[in-house]
Formats: C-alpha cells, structure tokens, sequence
C-alpha cells in the first residue's frame, strides 16, 4: 500500500483510541472512526514499513451500533473520539482493550469484568480547561483543540461539560476581550491570556474561575478588578477567581504563582458522606458521579477488616484515604505536589478524621522514610498518572510485602505494565474497568492484588 492508494477494507477491531483495525498482508491498517464489523473505502494518508493509516472515503457496510455523534464539531475536535458509537459498544470495546493489554504483557488474572457505565453519560466534567488563542489574522477564539494539532475548535456547546461550566467560560472569554485583553499566541509567546480554567462543584455548585495569563503585571491590572467585580455580582455561585502566571513555553496549563482576587482559595464538593477542599491545582476525579461508584467499588474489593495499616500513594487531596478511613486503622499519604497535600490535611480536619495524616514529596522519596520510621502497611493504595508507577516505587512496595495492593489506574498500558512486575509476588485477581469518562477512549481499572503465600 502506498500514499493516497485507496482501498477497500474489512475492520476487524477496534483499537485503544477507538480507531477501527484492518489487515491487508499482514499489515495492520488503522482507520479513525471505523467500527468492527463495517466496511470501508478508506484513502491511506500515511505509509510506512510497520503500519498504515487510512481516511475513510466511504462507510460499504455499517455495524449496527454506529449512531449520529450529537456534537456538531465532534469530527474535527480532539475532545472526544467514540460519540459515532453507541454507549453499550464503547464499553464493550473499552472492556476488549484492557483485555487485550492485559494479555499482550502475558499478565495472569482471574477475569475482566463488564466496564461499569454512567447512567446518563453527558455533562460529567466538573472542571475545564479552556486554551484561548490569537490567531494569524489577529482574531481571538476559546474552544478545544483539534485532534493531533493545537489548532482551535469553537464549540457553541460541549457536551460533556458541565452546562454552568461551559456556559460560563464563554461570559469570561468575552469579558476578557471586552476589556482588551488578547489571546495567547504560542509562536511567539505573546498574548496576554493563555487558559481558562474552571471547577465546579457536582454537589454544592460552587465554582473556580482561574484565568491563566502570560504577564505577572496582569495579576495587579484594574481590568481584572473590574472583570471579578461583574462575575461575583452576577452568579453567587462563584466563590473563588484566581489569576495564574504562567510564562513557559511549554504545554503546561498552570505557572507557578498566583493571585486570589475573590473569596477563597479553594471550593469544595463531597463524594459519598465525604467533603473535600478543591484548590486551582488539586487533582480530583472530573467527573464526581462515577468518582463515587469507583471508590465504593474499590471499597467492597479490599474487603477491609479495620485493623489495617494503610498506605494512600500518589493521594491527591486524600479523596481515597478519607473515603476508605472508617474502614482502617492508620492511613498514611504522600502527594507530590504540595498544595494537594494542604488540601489533604484540610479535609481530614473537616471530615473529623483522626487517623490519617498526608505528606509531601514523591512516592519514591517519602516511602522510604516510613521504613526508616518501621511503619509497615497492611494495605497500599496507589492511584498514579498515566505514566504508572516508578521502578523504585515498585521495589518498595515489593519489600513492604503488604497483604493487599489497591491499585486504581487512568492508562490500561502503564497498568498491565506494572502489574505484570508485581505479579512476581502477588495474585492478581479480577480486573473492574470503570467508566469515568463516557464518549472518550479513556478507561479506569481497579483490581485488588494479593500477597503469594
């Protein structure tokens, strides 16, 4: 196959990103937006000795659970890849791709579970963030961007949004212009506004507008004092907006400093009977119905006795150590990033929660200190990024020899990586796929891991 060739093509799966796969050859051929079972006439845009990649041209034979994508932009947006598949099928597929994952690293486990779905799969996002951008022709645009660039995409509505959330970026955006502030441009890093970023609270409805500039002297601008002036008098809702300074030229969203122009430095919302104080850089699941579905999953997995040393790693705002408090003896936590860690010992002070305490650094640094202090886990939890867990981080657990590991994971890939290491000392028993993040490939598994005897 060559470039620009055009081919007809029989899809026989359906890959991580949703991208319909063929075979020609025994070549593999992706083709984004193809579904098993159809199909297609597909253009191939890109060739080479290992793969290719195809453009449909035209759909021959449709799968029955191909439907309209609700979105108007959902073609050209990076935002979201499975709205032309219908719920039930974007599950089952999320399901085969943790499957798959799992096997091609020859992991040992007792069975995947069905992918546990949303009830109504929309508007679940409780935080957004919004790049702003100037244009070559001097026009300012807030959207999302287009897949595999940092082109722009106006949206007039995401939905999977929050409504308020969505809404209420496009008042600031326009406040923003009316008071002269311009966009971001990323080739020369000018521009004054670079994101908005705004978190709302799924059961309280409080919000954080943070507008991330590319100038500290914007941070004491009377512009801003007048924009926070109209948001606070015109939604009682808003009890926080924050100015963030970022000046790097990366793709890092939030700087370093930041200014508190309105009300507190932090929101708060609740999973299950649990508050939590949400600061401008505290992780927090986004979308807050399912948060809970994953945390009592978890929850009846560990099967908790009460007695139990726990370790919360990679903790957040201590979402999972509190929730699970009632449940152990002692919970220890470490968070990297430091303002986590304060928000972590403020929702343990609010929750009255006498038997955890949270502190900074990185797991692989500060679990060795709990050796040296002889604290020895009965049960770790860990809830990484995407990247999974460092090697170190590994062998400390592995020399803890806790009798249970708790791992919740956001990247099927770094999962059965690291369960594959683990599982040198442990059985992996059943694997349960949550779904966080509807109509996006994205997946998040749990599974408990036991101690060999």
């Amino acid at each position: 196959m060559k470039k620009n060739e055009e081919v007809e093509l029989e899809i026989i799966d359906n890959g991580m990103n949703f991208e319909g796969i063929a075979k020609v050859d025994n070549k593999v051929v992706f083709v984004p937006g193809a579904i098993k079972n159809e199909k297609v006439k597909a253009r191939i845009i890109k060739a080479n000795n290992s793969y290719c990649i195809g453009k449909i041209e035209e759909i021959l034979v449709k799968d029955k659970s191909r439907v309209e994508p609700f979105c108007e932009v959902f073609k050209r947006c990076g935002g979201c890849s499975g709205q032309h598949i219908c719920y039930e099928k974007q599950l089952e597929i999320k399901k085969d791709v943790v499957k798959n994952t799992l096997d091609k690293q020859k992991v040992e486990y007792s069975q995947v579970a069905d992918v546990i779905g949303m009830g109504i799969p929309l508007n679940y996002r409780n935080k957004a963030q919004y790049p702003v951008r100037r244009t070559i022709e001097g026009d300012d645009k807030i959207g999302f961007y287009a897949k595999r660039s940092h082109e722009i995409i106006e949206n007039e509505k995401c939905y999977i949004q929050n409504e308020d959330i969505d809404k209420l970026s496009k008042e600031v955006f326009k406040l923003l212009l009316l008071k002269g502030f311009t966009g971001y441009n990323e080739t020369n890093n000018t521009g004054d506004i670079r994101h908005i970023l705004i978190r709302r609270g799924y059961h309280t409805g409080e919000i954080m507008v943070v507008i991330i500039v590319n100038n500290e002297a914007i941070m004491d601008d009377v512009r801003m004092e007048e924009i926070v002036d109209i948001l606070s008098e015109n939604n009682d809702n808003i009890k926080s907006i924050v100015v963030n300074v970022n000046t790097s030229k990366t793709n890092e969203i939030l700087g370093d400093k930041e200014k508190l122009l309105f009300g507190s430095k932090y929101i708060t919302d609740y999973i299950g009977e649990y508050k939590y104080y949400i600061s401008s850089k505290s992780f927090f699941q986004v979308n807050t119905v399912q948060a809970e579905v994953l945390y009592n999953t978890l929850k009846n997995e560990l099967s908790l006795k009460g007695d139990e040393i726990f370790f919360d790693l990679y903790s957040g705002v201590g979402s999972i150590g509190i929730f699970l408090s009632d449940k152990v003896k002692k919970v220890y936590g470490i968070e990297i990033e430091p303002q986590a860690v304060e928000m972590a010992n403020l929702n343990v002070k609010e929750n009255n929660v006498e038997n955890a305490e949270y502190i900074a650094g990185s797991v692989e640094s500060k679990i060795i200190e709990y050796k040296q202090r002889n604290i020895h886990p009965d049960v770790i939890v860990v809830d990484p990024p995407r990247k999974g867990l460092d090697l170190d981080s590994i062998e400390y657990i592995l020399q803890f020899k806790p009798e249970k590991i708790g791992y919740v994971s956001c990247s099927p890939a770094s999962f059965a990586r690291d369960l594959r290491l683990l599982s040198s000392q442990y059985y992996v028993d059943r694997i349960l796929p949550v779904d966080m993040f509807p109509n996006s490939e994205h997946v998040e598994c749990i599974t408990v891991l036991k101690l060999k005897k």
